[in-house]
């Protein structure tokens, strides 16, 4: 017997479908042809179904957006717990060290979206400080438990991390329903830096970074 799935389901277009199974990672709102009813919680995790039933993925809804569903996972095995965040972070910070040499770890992008199926997370390491910006509601939803993990990665790696610095004075985050600003996230056990700047060495040059207004 197939087992149940605890994800509200939104049935799609077969032109939906044949985007997702070449790669495209959104679903677009004029793309459902069902909803659920009722209609799931904004930012929920949802699934993404053909017009015959066949699961196609998982991902998060956003329910001002004309991207509606942004996906996470084509494995319906997958279960969106703290393992699951944990992992995403993992595999990105595995794929920047096999691919940078040591000392540019210091300054490069840590996240880089839906590249890293972690979608509308852009996260750049300058030395000490995440900087890190959130354009899906979702997304946005989990900031905390974000932030929290991409630091015990990193810590977990020997890197030293001091803070992480919201940099959402993005006016595209509207488009989500959410609201600009800037500043320090706090996260459990880190004090960060008075001051969102630092200096980073680059091809042997060194930079003064200013992460707030940079």
């Amino acid at each position: 017997m197939k087992a149940e799935r605890p994800y509200p389901a939104y049935t799609v277009t077969p032109k939906a479908e044949a985007a997702i199974l070449k790669g495209h990672p959104w679903v677009y709102a004029d793309e459902i042809t069902a909803a659920p009813d009722p209609a799931p919680e904004n930012g929920a995790v949802v699934d993404v179904l053909s017009r015959k039933g066949r699961y196609l993925g998982s991902g998060l809804l956003s329910e001002a957006s004309k991207i509606r569903v942004r996906l996470l996972s084509r494995n319906a095995n997958d279960r969106f717990d703290e393992d699951f965040w944990r992992r995403r972070i993992e595999y990105a910070w595995a794929y920047r060290k096999a691919i940078y040499p040591a000392e540019d770890l210091q300054c490069c992008r840590v996240v880089f979206g839906e590249a890293d199926s972690l979608p509308g997370v852009t996260v750049d390491r300058f030395g000490p400080i995440l900087s890190v910006q959130i354009l899906s509601y979702g997304m946005d939803q989990r900031k905390e438990l974000l932030a929290r993990l991409l630091v015990e990665t990193l810590q977990a790696d020997g890197q030293v991390i001091e803070g992480v610095f919201l940099r959402n004075d993005v006016a595209l985050r509207e488009k989500e329903g959410l609201s600009e600003g800037k500043g320090w996230l706090e996260v459990p056990d880190l004090v960060h830096p008075e001051k969102a700047g630092t200096i980073i060495t680059e091809n042997g040059v060194r930079y003064h970074v200013d992460v707030e207004n940079g």
